[in-house]
C-alpha cells in the first residue's frame, strides 16, 4: 500500500473547505430567500388590510353623502321623507358597523 503523499492530503482539505464554502453559500442563498419571502407575504398582508380599511373609508364617505343630499332634497322641496328615512338608516348601520 501507497504512503499518503502531503500533497493528496492537502488537495483532499482543499476539495473539503470548498464543498464546506459552497454548503455555507447556499444555506445562506436559501435562507436570504425565505427571509424575503417571509417579507413579502407581511407586505402583502399589510397591503390587503389597507385596502380594506380604504374600501370601508369610501363605503362611509358614499353613506354620508347619500344622507346629505337627502338633507338638501328635503330642504329644496319639502318632501323625500322616505329618503330622509333611508339614509339615516344607512348612516346607523355604517356607524353601528364599524
Amino acid at each position: 500500500m501507497d504512503k499518503v503523499q502531503p500533497q493528496d492530503l492537502m488537495t483532499f482539505l482543499w476539495v473539503g473547505a470548498a464543498l464546506v464554502a459552497f454548503a455555507l453559500a447556499v444555506w445562506s442563498l436559501i435562507d436570504k430567500v425565505k427571509k424575503h419571502s417571509q417579507w413579502r407575504t407581511d407586505v402583502d398582508a399589510k397591503l390587503d388590510a389597507d385596502k380594506k380599511r380604504l374600501d370601508a373609508q369610501e363605503e362611509g364617505q358614499r353613506v354620508i353623502c347619500r344622507g346629505i343630499l337627502a338633507l338638501l332634497s328635503h330642504e329644496i322641496n319639502g318632501n323625500s321623507v322616505e329618503k330622509l328615512k333611508s339614509a339615516q338608516q344607512g348612516i346607523t348601520d355604517y356607524l353601528i358597523e364599524r
